[in-house]
């Protein structure tokens, strides 16, 4: 019997994601939530994060619930440890799902017959790793804005292509926003992609190019980037 496992953290726009999957009937054997983050060694914040709070709160919970009650989540540092696979050899899920998690071993990708997919926030083919929106802003290329879901290989965001969306920019769209709106672009296709596997026919395809790899933004890019991104919308017509 196919099933699946999600890897994430314990954020709201997480739980959005979780529920809104439970919503569909897609319950996850598990949800292992890392709890331990990898700290950039040089400021990142704070810049919009209250207003991007703000901005979600008001949003994601109105079609959904907030807590996980209907879906069994274990805490761990990492996806990683012994405990961690340990769990999953019990639960013997055959996909797993990654939202927001850290880099996984080859060790734990090989403990899921079906494979991974993970949800990355940019066009993988060219932006991978972190911050993809936020640089694609930096370098002026709007177009490169949305979301990938693609499979999971021991080099990050290089897997297959399983889905991709361009994110449409609004007049006035603001910074602080574009995390509630490409979570909602990766729950539907997360979504999509899960009933299509369980059916029995996800596919997907080779990237087309290997993205440059993106680290943590610094704070003083993410001004220059926020401000850049909102002129930009505020230029927009309707």
């Amino acid at each position: 019997m196919k099933s699946f496992l999600v890897i994430s953290t314990d954020t709201p726009h997480h739980r959005h994601f979780l529920n809104r999957l439970a919503d569909q009937g897609l319950l996850p054997v598990a949800c292992l939530m890392e709890t331990h983050h990898h700290a950039p060694p040089f400021p990142v914040g704070p810049l919009f994060e209250e207003e991007e709070a703000r901005f979600e709160a008001e949003r994601f919970f109105k079609d959904t619930r907030a807590d996980l009650e209907r879906i069994p989540c274990q805490d761990h540092p990492s996806a990683n440890t012994p405990e961690a696979h340990a769990l999953i050899r019990q639960l013997r899920p055959a996909l797993g799902v990654v939202f927001g998690a850290g880099k996984l071993t080859a060790a734990t990708i090989a403990l899921f017959p079906d494979g991974l997919i993970n949800v990355h926030r940019g066009l993988a083919q060219t932006y991978r790793g972190l911050d993809s929106d936020l640089w694609a802003i930096y370098h002026r290329d709007y177009e490169a804005i949305g979301v990938t879901i693609h499979r999971v290989e021991p080099e990050l965001d290089t897997g297959e292509i399983v889905a991709q969306e361009r994110m449409t920019l609004l007049p006035g769209m603001r910074c602080h926003q574009i995390r509630y709106y490409t979570t909602v672009i990766a729950t539907r296709l997360v979504g999509a992609a899960l009933h299509a596997y369980l059916a029995g026919h996800m596919t997907s395809c080779p990237q087309e190019s290997l993205g440059r790899y993106y680290s943590f933004m610094p704070l003083a890019l993410k001004q220059i980037v926020a401000t850049r991104f909102d002129r930009h919308c505020a230029s927009l017509t309707p």
